[in-house]
C-alpha cells in the first residue's frame, strides 16, 4: 500500500513499538527503527521534488550550527541515496501524522513530500509509528528496563554526558552502557561503522540527525543487533526540555533524607530524624506567603508530572520483560 493511503490510525503507538524492539532483543534478531521528518525530506527530496536553489535556501540549511547542526552538508546524493537504500530495509518507519499539524515547519517539508517521495523510490514500510516516537519511548519505564536488561551502545555528540546523566538519576534501575561512540558529521558513516565492531552489544541509540536513516539500518544488517534512531531524546533531557516527559524511578526515603540534609534544608536530630532548618522557616509574614505560594506551584507541576508518568506507564506490565 502506498505511503499516501496509509491513515493515521494505522501507526503503531509507542507501547506497540515497545513490544516490537523487546520481542527483538528477546529473540536477538536484527531490527532497526528510523524517522523521517521534515530534515529527512529535504535530503530525500534533493534533485527530485526539490531544486537546489530551494533546498539550500530552506530554513533547515540556515539553521544548521550549534545544537541545531544537522551533521552533513548539501548538496549530498550520496547520503540521499544510501537513505533511500536504508528505508526500503528497516523494520519500523517513524513518519508525521497524514492529517495533524504535529511539526512547526512549512507545509511543504511535511508528510505529503514524504508521501511522494516514497511513491516515487518505492518505498513500502512493513510497520509505521509517528516521527517522534523516540521522545515518548522515554515516557515507559518498561524502555529504561530494556536498558537496564540489555547491552546499549551510544551514538551521539551527547553520548557521553548522557550516559552520565542516565547513570546517576536511573541508579536503581542502572542502564547497562557498555560504550559511548560520538557522532558529528556524515563524513564519519564509514569509520564508526567499523568502531561498532569493537563492542558487545545488544542495543544501539544512535541520535546523529538525518545519518542516523543509514546508521541506524546498517547496525541492525552488519552487527545483528537492535538499533533505534534515537534524535534528539539525548539533547532534550540534558537540556531538561518541556518536549520531553522521561519516566523517572521514585526517589527511595534514604535518598531523600541525604538530599534533604546535604542541601541545608532540613537538619538531623541525631536520632535519624530530620527536621526543617530555623534558616529555612524564620521569614517575615510576607516572604512566608511568597514562599508558601511559590510551593504550592511547585507541587502542582509536580503533581500533575507524576500523573503523566503514571498515565504513560500504566498498560507497562502488559510487556513481558
Amino acid at each position: 500500500m502506498a505511503l499516501k493511503d496509509i491513515p493515521d490510525s494505522k501507526l503503531l503507538s509507542e507501547l506497540e513499538v515497545l513490544k516490537k524492539i523487546n520481542e527483538a532483543l528477546k529473540r536477538k534478531k536484527p531490527f532497526s527503527l528510523v524517522r523521517v521528518g521534515d530534515g529527512e525530506n529535504i535530503v530525500l527530496g534533493q534533485y527530485t521534488f526539490l531544486p537546489e536553489k530551494e533546498f539550500m535556501n530552506t530554513y533547515w540549511i540556515k539553521e544548521s550550527f550549534g545544537d541545531r547542526d544537522k551533521g552533513t552538508d548539501l548538496p549530498n546524493t550520496p547520503l540521499r541515496d544510501q537513505m533511500i537504500a536504508s528505508l526500503k530495509k528497516a523494520d519500523i518507519i517513524g513518519v508525521c501524522w497524514q492529517e495533524k499539524n504535529d511539526i512547526r515547519v512549512p507545509d511543504r517539508y511535511k508528510r505529503g513530500l514524504t508521501n511522494k517521495i516514497f511513491d516515487h523510490h518505492r518505498i513500502r514500510p512493513a510497520h509505521l509509528c509517528h516521527v517522534f516516537t523516540n521522545r515518548k519511548l522515554v515516557s515507559y519505564q518498561a524502555f529504561w528496563r530494556l536498558l537496564h536488561n540489555y547491552r546499549t551502545l551510544l551514538i551521539s555528540k551527547w553520548a557521553k554526558p548522557f550516559a552520565k546523566l542516565i547513570a546517576h538519576r536511573y541508579a536503581t534501575l542502572k542502564p547497562k552502557i557498555v560504550g559511548c561512540l560520538s557522532f558529528e558529521h556524515y563524513r564519519q558513516i564509514p569509520n564508526l561503522l567499523n568502531q561498532i565492531g569493537n563492542f558487545q552489544f545488544d542495543l544501539a541509540l544512535v541520535s546523529a540527525g538525518v545519518n542516523a536513516v543509514v546508521l541506524t539500518q546498517q547496525i541492525a544488517e552488519r552487527y545483528k543487533k537492535v538499533a533505534i534512531d534515537f534524535g534528539k531524546a539525548m539533547m532534550f533531557m540534558l537540556k531538561d526540555s518541556p518536549r520531553i516527559s522521561p519516566w523517572i524511578p521514585k526517589p527511595t526515603a534514604v535518598a531523600i533524607r541525604s538530599t534533604l540534609y546535604s542541601s541545608g534544608e532540613f537538619t538531623s536530630t541525631g536520632a535519624g530524624l530530620y527536621t526543617p532548618s530555623y534558616t529555612v522557616c524564620a521569614r517575615s509574614d510576607k516572604t512566608g506567603a511568597g514562599a508558601r505560594q511559590k510551593t504550592a506551584t511547585s507541587d502542582k507541576k509536580k503533581s500533575a508530572s507524576a500523573t503523566a508518568h503514571t498515565r504513560a506507564n500504566k498498560e507497562y506490565y502488559s510487556i513481558p520483560l
